[in-house]
């Protein structure tokens, strides 16, 4: 059986940051679609928020992607922020692994 991916990615300027809205899945099928929307829309040194909340699962590929981009953002020094999933199945992964303490994570999106 093949599953079709299930993300649903939405973008929005607001004031100096760019805000990722990320509803769906973040896997190892809707990880490169992520990947190519940071890569097409963020530029350098613009603060970026991924807001998670509409998130329903996320497996490790997903993970590494947040890792990946907190590490790409020190090395070049932009900001970035997470707001965490409301979805229990999204933040297991982060929670067992440490990374819901390690990583940027905050309460809300950027007014």
């Amino acid at each position: 059986m093949v599953r079709q991916a299930r993300i649903a990615i939405s973008e929005e300027v607001r004031g100096a940051n760019l805000l990722l809205s990320i509803d769906g899945e973040l896997d190892i099928s809707t990880v490169p679609l992520l990947e190519q929307q940071i890569e097409a829309v963020h530029e350098s040194p613009t603060p970026l928020t991924l807001d998670l909340s509409g998130l329903t699962f996320m497996d490790s590929s997903g993970l590494r992607l947040l890792i990946e981009l907190s590490e790409r953002a020190r090395r070049e020094a932009w900001k970035l922020s997470l707001v965490p999933s409301r979805h229990e199945s999204a933040n297991i992964v982060l929670r067992i692994t440490g990374a819901d303490s390690a990583l940027p994570f905050s309460e809300r999106a950027p007014e």
